[in-house]
This record gives structure tokens, C-alpha cells and sequence, in this order.
């Protein structure tokens, strides 16, 4: 059990290194000492294309007024960082960050299950249940809940329950059913760029999913509220409310058998 404690702390410990926003900004630092122009080099990266309306809405009013931030987005362009299409009128990326990080990112900028049952969650200010991952209990929320009345109770009943992959369909083909298929009226370009999202998740989920059993095929899943109440599971690559694939994969780890 201590050796699982402490892999589950290694692996919180990778999930903090490679938060997404601090990664890229230490990728993009070499390309500027500007914070406005790192921002923007971050935004665009993860836009790829976007238009002025967009930027100036992303910027405002952290960065000033919208006319303000304008023309501070003209000097990134003028600086050489972005591009900008004048057909398209899209501000468009022009650098890209190393495979080998990406790959990282794909991998552990999301929370991963826990390995080991979770902590118990006492308060709505921390209520992830992992060791070092803070959170309040309310996805996307903010401080006006954390005096709020919330049922931890259902949260930790949910986050109790230890879970395992289904092996054979873990290697089944089965997954490549996730793939999308071309929209009405979509074109060529934007549903490749579906197909390519949709085969990287793929992947990513199944290298989890190995992970999983070699470090012996038994986790946990967190869970919150969101404003409304409704509960859901934290988590991507494996999540019990993802899509038929995932939901297939997962099964209860502790079973009993059921006389008919």
C-alpha cells in the first residue's frame, strides 16, 4: 500500500508539471520577454486560427480597453510572432511546440484516476480528494460556494467505489468506433482535423489504459458538482460519462455474483 501511495504522489507530481498554460508559456518564453506577447503566443497556439473579435475579447479588459488591445495585437504581428491572413482576417500561429512535449501534454495535463482510494473530501474549497491536486467542489466555480451547503457525503459514497478495465475490450478494435464521421456540409479540412483530435484521444486514453494495468488495474475516479448540482466524473482519458468506448472499458472491481 505505501509503494501505491507513493505512485500516486509521482504521478499528482507529473500532472502539476505539465499544467497546460505554464507549460506553453515556458515553451514560448525564448521567443519574447513580453507577458502580453506570450499570452497571445499561448491563445493562437491553442486556437490555431482566430479571428479580431475573438482575441481582442480574450485580451479585454485584463490587457486594457478593446481599442487598446488592438493595438497591442498589431505589434505582435508587426514583432513577427503571429500571422495574420487579410482573406481569412485570422490571426494565425506561426510556431509550434516540440512532439516530445506535446506527447506530455496529451498524457497528463488532464487528472488522472487515482491509484490508491481517494482522501476524503471535508470542505468545498479542497474537494478533489487526491493528495496534492486542490479544487474546489464546484467544477468551474468560484468562491461563492465554498460556504454553500453540499452533500460531500454522495461526493466521497462516489468517489469509494474502485473501478477496473475490462481487458478484452480494452484490446478489442472497438475503439476506432470513437472516430467521427463527416458532418453535412462540413468541409474536408475541418473534419480531418476531427478525425486527428479523436485518433490522438484514442491513443492517449489506451497508453493511460496500460499504464493502469501495469500498475496493477484497480483506481478510483473523482467526481464534483457542477452549478446545478449534477455530479460528474473528473477525468479524459477515463471517464465513466465519456463516450460508448469508455464507458465500455470500466468495470467494477469488486464484483459479486448475482443468482438469476
Amino acid at each position: 500500500m505505501t509503494n501505491m501511495v507513493e505512485t500516486q504522489r509521482n504521478l499528482e507530481e507529473i500532472f502539476n508539471r505539465n499544467q497546460l498554460m505554464d507549460v506553453l508559456r515556458d515553451q514560448f518564453s525564448p521567443l519574447s520577454d513580453d507577458p502580453f506577447e506570450i499570452d497571445v503566443l499561448c491563445q493562437i497556439y491553442l486556437h490555431k486560427q482566430a479571428d479580431v473579435p475573438t482575441m481582442v475579447g480574450l485580451f479585454s479588459p485584463k490587457w486594457g480597453e478593446p481599442q487598446d488591445v488592438a493595438d497591442l495585437l498589431i505589434n505582435v504581428v508587426e514583432a513577427d510572432l503571429v500571422d495574420f491572413d487579410m482573406d481569412s482576417r485570422k490571426f494565425i500561429m506561426k510556431y509550434e511546440i516540440t512532439q516530445d512535449v506535446q506527447d506530455l501534454l496529451d498524457r497528463y495535463q488532464f487528472p488522472l484516476p487515482m491509484v490508491v482510494r481517494p482522501n476524503k473530501v471535508t470542505n468545498n474549497k479542497s474537494g478533489s480528494g487526491y493528495f496534492d491536486t486542490k479544487g474546489r467542489i464546484v467544477l468551474n466555480g468560484s468562491d461563492v460556494f465554498d460556504e454553500e451547503d453540499m452533500c460531500l457525503d454522495h461526493i466521497n459514497r462516489a468517489n469509494s467505489v474502485g473501478l477496473t478495465l475490462n481487458t478484452s475490450v480494452v484490446a478489442s478494435e472497438e475503439g476506432n468506433m470513437i472516430l467521427p464521421k463527416r458532418k453535412n456540409g462540413e468541409g474536408f479540412e475541418e473534419f480531418q482535423k476531427r478525425q486527428k483530435q479523436a485518433q490522438v484521444f484514442y491513443e492517449t486514453s489506451y497508453e493511460v489504459m496500460q499504464g493502469l494495468l501495469t500498475l496493477g488495474n484497480e483506481f478510483w475516479l473523482t467526481h464534483k458538482y457542477d452549478r446545478r448540482g449534477r455530479t460528474y466524473a473528473v477525468g479524459y482519458h477515463i471517464n465513466s460519462q465519456g463516450t460508448d468506448y469508455n464507458k465500455a472499458v470500466l468495470e467494477l472491481s469488486r464484483k459479486e455474483i448475482i443468482n438469476g
